[in-house]
């Protein structure tokens, strides 16, 4: 039976909120230790050299810092893994026009269709990633920030907003049209709020797409859309809304410095939560009382039909 399991099984992994390239450590939920990401990086490639998945879907926040040196060295992080990747911008990535070009120009290579919004397909499995834009106070939709909210961002999200902007949306629709194989979809904002079982007091909440239930409204005519991937609130959690699977998954630089683990199998997918070998990334992060962050069981596997 094993020998069957490992001849029609291959994996990816769900990375997100790598913040790399960063000098500054901070605190959200827990210690933000961005200042420890290249030994974490060493750590993670021995790990993902045991696993070795076909491919990492890193899901945004993957440039810290705006600078030119810290971009090819987020670049330098990664492609060290020794594996394919397929990079997403986050807010620190797209938040001014400068970060948006470095992001073209530093992880170009890596993008199928040299743009932030693109498919793939990978042994019958589909995937579109989105590239949710900045939602002014106006109301407008830009690809960048605001002057003050790019001032603040290294310290706070307050007055940030995101939304799928419309030529986006038919994008995506005339993509799920040619495509009705099974499908995933990756972008950094979840498209729906943190539950209300995961809320303490004093939480720090970095927030959800704005149209994100215009998005499941869309997705109701596309079945083979079986889940959605996130990232950017830094905690696990795993929801049935709209008819999909949606997993949100907690930031490498901050407890529980945890990634997903997702087995393709022809009917379905298993997904596992899988932390560093090296425990001591973990605690370094870990704010006593914070371990809500990792997620309850229920947040750490999951398994999403595909048939």
């Amino acid at each position: 039976m094993a020998g069957v399991y490992d001849r029609h099984m291959w994996r990816f992994i769900h990375l997100t909120d790598v913040h790399l390239g960063s000098l500054i450590d901070g605190e959200w939920n827990n210690r933000f230790v961005c200042t420890m990401m290249p030994e974490v990086i060493s750590c993670l490639r021995r790990d993902l050299a045991k696993l070795q998945p076909d491919f990492l879907l890193v899901t945004g926040d993957i440039v810290s810092q705006k600078s030119r040196d810290a971009a090819f060295a987020s670049r330098d992080l990664l492609d060290s893994l020794h594996i394919p990747y397929y990079p997403t911008g986050g807010n620190h990535d797209f938040v001014s026009e400068h970060t948006r070009s470095l992001f073209l120009e530093v992880f170009g290579a890596h993008l199928p269709e040299g743009d932030t919004v693109y498919s793939f397909t990978h042994k019958g499995l589909h995937f579109c990633v989105l590239d949710p834009w900045w939602k002014w106070s106006d109301g407008t939709l830009c690809a960048c920030s605001e002057a003050s909210v790019a001032e603040s961002i290294d310290f706070s999200l307050a007055g940030a907003r995101w939304a799928i902007p419309p030529h986006q949306f038919a994008w995506l629709e005339d993509d799920l049209e040619e495509h009705p194989e099974p499908t995933i979809l990756a972008m950094h904002y979840p498209a729906i709020p943190i539950p209300k079982r995961m809320h303490r007091p004093g939480m720090k909440d970095a927030g959800c797409l704005d149209n994100g239930d215009l998005l499941l409204d869309v997705l109701q005519r596309f079945p083979q859309v079986r889940a959605i991937f996130s990232g950017h609130v830094h905690m696990n959690f795993v929801e049935y809304r709209g008819g999909l699977t949606h997993i949100v998954t907690s930031s490498l630089p901050e407890y529980p410095t945890e990634y997903r683990d997702v087995r393709v199998l022809p009917d379905r997918l298993e997904i596992s939560t899988l932390g560093l070998s090296d425990e001591s990334f973990a605690a370094r992060s870990l704010i006593p009382g914070h371990e809500w962050i990792a997620g309850e069981e229920s947040d750490r596997e999951a398994t999403i039909r595909l048939r």
